[in-house]
């Protein structure tokens, strides 16, 4: 994994959906790419190599969505997150506000990759800052 490029961590338990995202992003020279199916194994990846930004399907076997960003927020291991998500009905909550999240960075499945990577890059634009 290239060490100049912003390392990307990609959670879902989908593997479809791991693949679209993995193969998209890494057409892009700017991005090295990460994934994992469980919140429990990105954990593990980003302990060797914290992310600047994880994409998060919210509903994951083991530990949900939510539970991994706060860990990975928590120890350090990615400070943006954008959520990925099939549940129509999930709503931005407290604490991922707390975390610097909005509304922009909720992604309801099926979205479009190109609408995520726009979101990557203003992430990445923003550097330290989340908001």
């Amino acid at each position: 994994m290239d060490p100049t490029r912003a390392h990307i961590m990609i959670i879902d338990d989908e593997e479809r959906i791991r693949d679209l995202l993995v193969h998209f992003l890494e057409d892009f020279d700017e991005f090295a790419v990460s994934v994992a199916p469980s919140g429990e194994r990105a954990l593990e990846v980003l302990a060797a190599r914290p992310a600047e930004v994880a994409v998060v399907d919210m509903r994951l076997p083991g530990m949900s969505g939510m539970e991994f960003i706060q860990a990975a927020a928590a120890g350090g291991l990615c400070r943006r997150f954008v959520l990925h998500t099939g549940s129509n009905e999930l709503a931005l909550t407290e604490s991922l506000g707390r975390l610097g999240m909005t509304e922009e960075d909720i992604f309801y499945k099926p979205a479009g990759a190109d609408l995520i990577l726009e979101r990557i890059r203003e992430l990445l634009s923003r550097g330290g800052d989340q908001a």
